[in-house]
């Protein structure tokens, strides 16, 4: 097991703790049960072996499905991300099955076996079988009630006995007693390439099947594997960035622009603090965001414009700052249940998601209470828990620490910092406090007028300071509203931040020289000093107070 951190090709950090694990392909039955004690998890994989029906030599990255571990069978199913061969004959399977060393009975015998577990929670609902456990499928499928289920089988069509792959929406299904064994079978209508021609109903079926008056051989499927997506309707396509605006502008009826070209962008699993004076549109550019209002220029969330309000609602979840919204006389579990039903997800997984967010969330022992009855802290929780009962990509909160002590700011951000991390889920907090910007990976800062006028990391925006952000750091013996103005006399100083008794004074030259100078200046003018530090750090107050004043350009980073 190693920790480790990496960069990703577009500069973005890899999650800074990866639990690693390897194992030769004669260990694979180590590899499963590492797998199975982390079931929860989402464990991804990087494989090195031999492809059983080339015999050539393979290397690829992919995220686990499944494992199986039986007396004869050892096999782990991997959904494919990356084909890292460098001469590739042919294209992989989108899921390949994994055996050990000299196996012929799965896609890949393996030599090498890599898993790394980024401590992530496995949030993913596809679902793998083999060919033979079709019956399985059918009675999965069937508590799930899923509207639109896609379904890709690799098999052997019943004709001729030759390969088939077949991808399509599942229609159909149905579970049947056969004279020796039960049989499981699919219904999946597969549309025409290029939409040339009529669709057609393909039976997908366990190997042990007998071809009867029902079926067309033609259009009868032996499966070897069978990848299902039970909540294909919400799939979201390809895409770069989670959340993305480019040129967003927002204009009244009276012509009047409440934000114009805003651009920016975050990664997966990024979080970000929109900081700004009220009425300077941070906001109204999360309402442009998800659809909520007219806007110009480029608005997308997981690679969906916001004007597919239709689609695009099922992958961001919105937490309000009033937080009356919420049904006062339901349990939390009722409200998920209540506020989930919007998204088309059947009551039996709301439970099961909502008592599953509850307990991780520390207030389970509180779902039988009316909501009214909880704490603020615990009301902010279940409200959190509304917005992420559908697993959406983006969370986005407007002002979730408004009127919060800093000790209880300081729990929410660390709650917010595990769901985060546990989810995989992106943030987006609207917050009224600087400080909490250092809690994200990037920071917009808007000033009214300007719309947008900053965004990057809080150690890049920083670093944009004089001196990349250090300071000389002074505290005085008693607060002195005239020791500002006499230290930016002093020829090499930019500018002096003053809170309470603290000054930063900030320049481009030696630090040491300005400090001497200062401590000279201040004493010269009967004005005590306390304490001097060189090489003080800017905080994201520093950087906000700076901005705001004009006495520094933000920088906007692409």
């Amino acid at each position: 097991m190693v920790q480790k951190s990496s960069q990703d090709s577009d500069g973005s950090t890899a999650p800074s703790f990866v639990e690693e694990a390897y194992f030769s392909g004669a260990r694979i039955g180590e590899a499963i049960d590492w797998c199975n004690a982390r079931k929860d998890r989402e464990i991804h994989v990087d494989v090195q072996g031999v492809l059983n029906s080339t015999q050539e030599e393979i290397r690829f990255t992919g995220r686990l499905l499944q494992v199986k571990k039986g007396v004869i069978t050892r096999r782990i199913a991997v959904a494919v991300e990356e084909d890292l061969r460098r001469r590739k004959k042919g294209i992989l399977d989108q899921v390949v099955t994994i055996g050990g060393s000299g196996t012929t009975q799965e896609d890949v015998a393996a030599t090498e076996i890599t898993l790394k577990n980024y401590l992530k929670r496995d949030m993913y609902d596809d679902l793998y079988y083999d060919g033979r456990d079709l019956q399985q499928a059918v009675k999965d499928l069937e508590k799930l009630k899923s509207r639109q289920v896609a379904c890709t089988v690799w098999g052997k069509r019943a004709s001729d006995r030759l390969p088939i792959m077949i991808h399509g929406a599942l229609i159909g299904t149905s579970d049947s007693p056969a004279p020796i064994l039960p049989e499981g079978f699919l219904e999946v209508r597969v549309e025409p390439e290029d939409s040339v021609g009529d669709p057609k109903i393909y039976l997908v079926a366990q190997p042990q099947f007998l071809l009867g008056p029902r079926s067309n051989p033609n259009l009868t499927v032996i499966a070897d594997k069978v990848y299902i997506q039970p909540f294909a309707w919400k799939e979201a396509p390809e895409y770069r960035h989670v959340l993305e605006a480019r040129n967003l502008t927002v204009t009244v009826k009276s012509g009047k622009k409440l934000i114009e070209n805003v651009s920016f962008a975050i990664n997966e699993g990024e979080m970000l603090a929109i900081i700004g004076e009220s009425g300077a549109g941070k906001s109204t550019t999360i309402k442009a965001l998800i659809g909520d209002i007219p806007s110009t220029g480029v608005a997308r969330i997981a690679g969906i414009g916001s004007r597919n309000a239709q689609k695009v609602r099922y992958f961001f979840g919105y937490c309000p700052q009033d937080l009356s919204y919420m049904y006062e006389t339901f349990t939390p579990l009722e409200n998920i249940i209540a506020f989930g039903k919007q998204y088309d997800i059947p009551e039996w997984r709301l439970i099961q998601e909502g008592k599953t967010l509850l307990r991780d969330f520390d207030i389970l022992e509180k779902g039988n209470n009316p909501t009214k009855e909880l704490s603020g802290g615990q009301q902010r929780r279940v409200s959190i828990a509304i917005a992420l009962v559908h697993r959406p990509k983006v969370l986005l909160m407007d002002e979730p620490t408004s009127g919060l002590d800093p000790d209880n700011r300081n729990e929410l951000w660390n709650f917010l910092t595990y769901v985060n991390q546990e989810y995989g889920t992106s943030i987006v907090v609207i917050t009224h406090y600087p400080i909490e910007a250092e809690f994200c990976d990037k920071v917009a800062v808007f000033i009214r007028g300007k719309s947008l006028v900053a965004f990057g990391s809080p150690a890049k925006l920083k670093a944009s300071m004089p001196s990349k952000g250090f300071s000389v750091g002074i505290v005085l013996e008693d607060v002195d509203p005239r020791a500002p103005k006499l230290l930016e006399e002093i020829k090499g100083v930019r500018f002096v931040l003053q809170r309470g008794e603290l000054l930063k004074i900030f320049t481009d030259e030696p630090l040491q020289v300005i400090a001497e100078a200062c401590v000279k200046k201040l004493t010269d003018n009967e004005i005590g000093v306390k304490i001097v530090k060189t090489k003080s750090v800017a905080d994201m107050v520093d950087y906000y107070i700076a901005i705001t004043r004009g006495l520094i350009s933000g920088t906007i980073e692409k």
